[in-house]
């Protein structure tokens, strides 16, 4: 116990004042006349009875009373906590109730709200309640109530969700909520199963003082076995002119026994369209691939979903199949166009029954002019690799790596520079003029209003581009004569690695763009306004990009194909190319699937950039066909933003749309939380309260000021009252005692 104002106790000292009195109290006696006491002997007399105290319960009455008076202006209160409740005050307890899917693995859901009812149950009167139901965010119920009908109604009312285990948003809402209580107890009910996958959000988390966290446990410690269809790839073929898709599915098998026989099944438009069995080893994935399929005109919504287990959320997976989308490529210097290649720059022959760089072994020409020889002492032996397909189609690599792709599917066409037509441009995505210059005449201007109007060019600049003069602004920059590199050839110095077109090649182990060799390249003499994307070794620009109008113009100062380079023949060569064309023809690539939690931006969701974000009309119905609440951006700023909180297929549709255009958007569940092993809960209470993991013994006393504890505990009106009670009581029995000791036989 702690005083308020302890120099108030001072006067305890006072208790002095009624001993003193009992002790110099004087009897009273009766006067009785009498005669002359002459002749009566004078005897000195003590009275000992007036010095020893004769009345102790009276005394002890008025030490009470003012003792009492005394420690109620020190006004006392208790520091802690559990004394303070006894003294009147209360609990505040927040029931954090877990609800990720993976509650959903056996009875540990009917464990969770049992034990969440008890604790409600289990409430004094005066005690104030929160419910917080949580998976990768929380939602709190009626807050700090003490009306327990409300918080069973609540855990009553609660459902299994599609999100994962966070532990960091209930605990910070939990934090907020006890931060503002003005109960001297305070306590938290954690009831989850403790995924591993949830505790690191709780990093920046801390109760105050004082708190109370109890974790409950609702998954067992036997071994939790679970199949989970982990993903889906899908290949695409035509077929009779027609686009078909493969499904292959992926399954893990999360237990330690091999699962045999199991059926897994292909759904489209919720039919199911083929089951197969599978046997996955213990520990283990496995693969199983469908029959092809048409592929429709719209989105097609596919599920692959394998036999109910213990856990039902990870047994299926959803995304979509869309047409593929085909950018087309038109490619202007085919077979037939003229070309000069490099020779090998072998050292000179020390015998003269060498073959010479003329045999009839290679057939290439020599270019006009050579390399000098390298000196014998400094003498590398480099071999650019050829074959004579290339003399004469310089497309033949280009045309196989986009034959490769299906992501987009590219739709090469391929015309010497005499054979291209007004048609071949007007259905072009993307025009790639391999070292010819911009026609002349008609398709000359064809090209230039492509680009203006938002096309995209990619220039190869390699021995035979001619430009014309009057068109040298739609290039980046004024090429110059060829220049050769001496020795083994030059490399690229410096990429643009931020640029879209090389950020796939900026993380380790993604491709070395300095492996290839380029041995000629045609200096560019930059515009201002363009930008380089790389440079060789030598400081020239090996890339360089201008926009004009709408569009955008790329050059690439050396060959598509091996006859400067060895570029072709490396494997970053087919992403390469790839990512230029997909950056020209600003493509992006679809997402079949999305995760439940997600926030959906439809202005950046190119599956929804058909609907009118603004008008009001966009109706967006979730996979239990309720309707979900849109959050629409301003008119200066279309957005739109859906809550994907299910599991399933989302339908979009804007309802003032001539053919009621419809999107789907496949949802699916965080496979991270199918993942069953359990962290220790202590190291969760540990972190929130600041106690080593393992302690379980009840926290430190919460920090609360004394003027806020005295004040809720109010001790010194008890006090008061004892005092003036005493006080009452004492008046009555001395008023007694005097008429007795004056009457006695009153």
């Amino acid at each position: 116990m702690a005083f308020l104002t302890p120099l108030f106790l001072a006067a305890i000292a006072a208790l002095g004042v009624p001993v003193l009195l009992h002790m110099i109290q004087r009897q009273r006696t009766e006067v009785i006349e009498f005669p002359s006491l002459m002749f009566v002997k004078r005897i000195p007399f003590h009275s000992l009875r007036r010095q020893r105290i004769r009345h102790w319960l009276l005394l002890l009455l008025r030490c009470a009373a003012l003792l009492l008076l005394i420690a109620a202006f020190a006004r006392p209160f208790f520091q802690s906590t559990t004394l303070a409740a006894v003294a009147g005050g209360a609990r505040e307890v927040v029931v954090l109730l877990d609800r990720s899917y993976s509650m959903a693995y056996g009875d540990r859901w009917d464990r969770a709200r049992a034990a969440a009812r008890g604790v409600v149950r289990d409430l004094s009167p005066a005690d104030q309640a929160t419910v917080i139901l949580f998976d990768s965010g929380a939602v709190a119920g009626r807050r700090s109530t003490t009306d327990q009908a409300s918080l069973l109604a609540a855990i009553d009312g609660s459902a299994i969700g599609a999100g994962t285990t966070r532990f960091g948003p209930p605990l910070q809402l939990a934090q907020g909520i006890l931060e503002d209580s003005d109960q001297p107890l305070l306590e938290v009910v954690l009831i989850s199963d403790f995924q591993q996958v949830g505790v690191d959000s709780a990093a920046n988390v801390r109760f105050p003082a004082g708190t109370v966290v109890t974790p409950v446990q609702v998954a067992s410690e036997e071994a939790t076995p679970n199949i989970s269809v982990v993903g889906a790839s899908v290949q695409r073929d035509m077929f009779a002119s027609r686009e078909r898709a493969t499904v292959t599915a992926r399954l893990a098998n999360r237990g330690n026994e091999t699962v045999e026989g199991l059926r897994v099944a292909l759904e489209l438009n919720a039919y199911e369209l083929e089951s197969l069995p599978v046997t996955i080893e213990a520990n283990s994935a496995a693969t199983v691939t469908f029959a092809p399929f048409t592929v429709e005109d719209t989105a097609m919504p596919v599920s692959v979903r394998a036999s109910v287990d213990a856990l039902p959320h990870d047994d299926v997976f959803h995304f979509t199949v869309l047409p593929g989308d085909v950018v087309s490529v038109l490619v202007i210097g085919g077979p037939g166009t003229p070309s000069t290649p490099v020779a090998p720059l072998d050292p000179e022959p020390s015998d003269t029954s060498e073959p010479s760089a003329q045999s009839p072994e290679t057939d290439i020409p020599l270019p006009d002019t050579m390399p000098p020889a390298t000196p014998a002492a400094e003498t590398v032996a480099v071999t650019r690799p050829m074959t004579p397909s290339d003399t004469t189609d310089t497309s033949l690599y280009l045309r196989r790596a986009l034959g490769v792709g299906t992501s987009p599917l590219f739709s090469p066409i391929v015309r010497p520079v005499g054979e291209v037509t007004l048609d071949d441009i007007a259905v072009a995505t993307v025009i790639v003029l391999n070292d010819v210059g911009l026609p002349s005449g008609a398709i000359g201007e064809a090209i230039t209003r492509f680009v203006e109007d938002g096309g995209g060019l990619w220039v190869a600049l390699g021995e035979d581009v001619r430009w014309p003069g009057d068109k040298v602004d739609l290039l980046p920059g004024t090429m110059d004569i060829p220049a050769d590199r001496d020795g083994r050839g030059g490399v690229l110095g410096f990429v643009d690695y931020s640029h879209p077109i090389f950020e796939v090649f900026g993380s380790p182990r993604s491709g070395d763009l300095t492996t290839p060799r380029f041995f000629r390249h045609r200096p560019l003499a930059l515009h201002p306004e363009s930008a380089v994307l790389a440079r060789f070794d030598n400081g020239d620009p090996a890339m360089a990009e201008r926009t004009v109008g709408a569009g955008r113009v790329l050059v690439w100062t050396t060959t598509i194909d091996s006859f400067w380079n060895d570029f072709a023949l490396k494997s970053i060569y087919l992403p390469f190319v790839h990512k230029v064309i997909e950056y020209l023809a600003e493509y992006r690539s679809p997402t079949p699937y999305l995760t439940a939690g997600q926030v959906l931006d439809l202005a950046q969701y190119p599956a929804a950039a058909g609907l009118d974000l603004t008008g009001g009309n966009l109706v967006v119905r979730d996979p239990s066909d309720d309707r979900v609440d849109v959050r629409l951006g301003t008119e200066e700023t279309e957005a739109a933003f859906v809550d994907l909180a299910e599991q399933g297929f989302y339908e979009l549709r804007d309802t003032e749309a001539a053919q009621g255009e419809l999107v789907m958007v496949a949802v699916n569940v965080d496979l991270a939380e199918s993942n069953l092993s359990s962290a220790d809960p202590q190291e969760l209470v540990g972190l929130v309260t600041g106690r080593a993991a393992g302690d379980r013994s009840v926290a430190t006393e919460r920090e609360i000021r004394p003027e806020e504890l005295e004040r809720r505990q109010t001790l010194w009106w008890y006090l008061l009252i004892g005092a003036l009670g005493f006080l009452a009581t004492e008046t009555v029995m001395s008023n007694r005692l005097s008429r007795t000791e004056i009457d006695p036989d009153a």
